[in-house]
């Protein structure tokens, strides 16, 4: 019984890295071979509710590559909204930039924080011009900061939000005529959601932002478990490769 169970340990262990490995492989293989333009547009990366670094490790990780954007910053915001900033490598064209709140339960309250972040990125960094990408309510993150009074001194040219709703917001009440939006959310099957946030609660935001931005595009991710789920949508390669693809169009 002993050896039965250590044997069962090391093969459940096999398919587990098995499985890793397969991610990794398929990770490479969506983005191998695309290219994409060089600006010095910077990337921010939003993680949703209770979200951290590992929620979008992957996909920063993932994309971190020459032709294609760069890891070159991490914020870091306190709960009373003081920035610390991470370099890892140079600023260099199309800056990946994660932004890691330490009070993240509260979509409002980051918002006004990342008016913080965007202000000092263009004080330090020169940063003129931004993409937004939020997952889950990283999306009400960057959706709420578009709608406050008090933004920072940066032109944001595109959204992307990844499994995100839109319950009781206000609809935009300023116009952004150079901002494109890709919404995305994830339907498992046939359920008509991704296990937390239905379909029908991410389409709000055609209506919300109609008349005010440059484009709008939604689109519905349909398939199994192991793709659509909520938190595992941005560890999807398909995902990764549409998202880079519209941040910075040929």
């Amino acid at each position: 019984m002993k050896h039965l169970r250590g044997f069962t340990i090391f093969l459940t262990t096999l398919l587990t890295l098995g499985g890793l490995l397969g991610v990794w492989h398929s990770r490479q293989a969506a983005l191998a071979h695309l290219r994409v333009p060089q600006t010095h547009t910077a990337t921010l990366l939003l993680p949703g509710n209770s979200g951290g670094w590992l929620s979008m490790r992957d996909m920063v990780l993932s994309l971190n590559r020459p032709e294609l954007a760069h890891f070159a910053l991490t914020a870091h915001v306190t709960f009373a909204g003081r920035i610390h900033w991470q370099p890892r490598q140079a600023l260099t064209t199309n800056p990946l930039i994660p932004v890691l709140f330490k009070d993240n339960t509260h979509a409002r309250r980051e918002a006004l924080q990342l008016t913080t972040v965007l202000r000092q990125l263009h004080d330090r960094y020169g940063i003129t011009h931004v993409n937004f990408i939020g997952h889950s309510s990283g999306g009400t993150i960057a959706y709420d900061y578009l709608n406050q009074d008090r933004r920072a001194p940066v032109t944001v040219e595109r959204l992307v939000c990844i499994g995100a709703d839109f319950p009781g917001e206000r609809p935009l009440r300023y116009h952004y005529p150079q901002l494109h939006i890709l919404n995305l959310a994830g339907n498992i099957g046939e359920t008509g959601n991704d296990s937390e946030v239905p379909v029908k609660t991410a389409t709000p935001l055609r209506r919300l932002v109609d008349h005010h931005v440059g484009s709008y595009r939604f689109t519905e991710l349909r398939g199994p478990i192991w793709a659509m789920q909520h938190s595992l949508l941005h560890e999807n390669p398909t995902i990764d490769r549409q998202i880079i693809q519209f941040l910075y169009p040929n």
